[in-house]
């Protein structure tokens, strides 16, 4: 069940990559982006998991997360989210997948993805370990509103015994 884990949480990561936008180096005059506007770019939204899995984590308004991916349906994850001073925003994860006939469960290593915002108020994000920075606008965005596969999640989290 560990590779299966690991497949998880590895295609989590990649998976949140974004497809169709370009990346650019760093921003010149670029600051940290602020909580509220980072807080106000996520909450109450779904970011899509483009490449890879089909799925998305979802970012609750009272700063839960929960995700899902197509190519592994009977699985699904919950846990946290919180947004740094800095901009930073941190999600924590635990995967839960069929064992026998109860959930297996394991816990991903935080994710923490880095915001900016350049001279123009346009709001950059950064993965990590990437040199890249991604623009985080409407013609760009991963992010859609709501909770696109909340459905997904609850059948998943039912079938789970969660």
């Amino acid at each position: 069940m560990v590779p299966l884990v690991k497949t998880l949480l590895s295609l989590s990561l990649v998976a949140s990559l974004p497809a169709a936008a370009f990346a650019d180096p760093k921003p010149r005059n670029a600051r940290p982006a602020s909580v509220d506007k980072v807080i106000g770019t996520y909450a109450g939204k779904t970011d899509l998991w483009e490449q890879d899995c089909g799925g998305g984590i979802y970012f609750s308004p009272n700063n839960q997360v929960r995700a899902w991916c197509a190519e592994n349906s009977e699985n699904m994850a919950a846990g946290t989210w919180t947004v740094s001073a800095d901009g930073t925003l941190c999600q924590n994860l635990t995967w839960y997948y069929p064992q026998g006939n109860a959930a297996g469960s394991s816990a991903a290593e935080p994710l923490c993805i880095q915001h900016v915002v350049n001279g123009w108020g346009v709001m950059y994000r950064s993965w990590p370990g990437s040199t890249e920075w991604w623009p985080v606008t409407s013609a760009t965005s991963t992010l859609k509103r709501g909770y696109v596969f909340q459905s997904d999640v609850d059948t998943a989290k039912n079938k789970l015994g969660l």
